[in-house]
C-alpha cells in the first residue's frame, strides 16, 4: 500500500483530509516567487506605521527610561 493509497483510503473513511500539495507541474522559481508576493501582501501599511512608531518611541526613550524609582 502506498502513501497516497493510504490516504485516500482514509479520505474515504472521513478520518483525515487530503494533503496540500503543490501544483503539478510547478517548479520551485514558481514556488519562490508564490511565496514571494504572499510576503509582500502580508507587509500592509499598518505594520509599517507601527514600526515606524517603534522607532521614534526609541529614539525618545533611551535604554532604562522605565521605573527608576526607589533605586536607594
Amino acid at each position: 500500500m502506498t502513501v497516497d493509497d493510504w490516504y485516500e483510503q482514509r479520505r474515504k473513511q472521513g478520518i483525515v483530509s487530503t494533503p496540500q500539495r503543490a501544483p503539478a507541474g510547478a517548479s520551485d522559481e514558481e514556488l519562490q516567487k508564490q511565496q514571494q508576493e504572499t510576503e509582500e501582501e502580508e507587509d500592509d501599511e499598518e505594520a509599517l506605521r507601527k514600526a515606524r512608531d517603534w522607532d521614534d518611541w526609541k529614539d525618545t526613550h533611551p535604554r532604562g527610561y522605565g521605573n527608576r524609582h526607589n533605586m536607594g
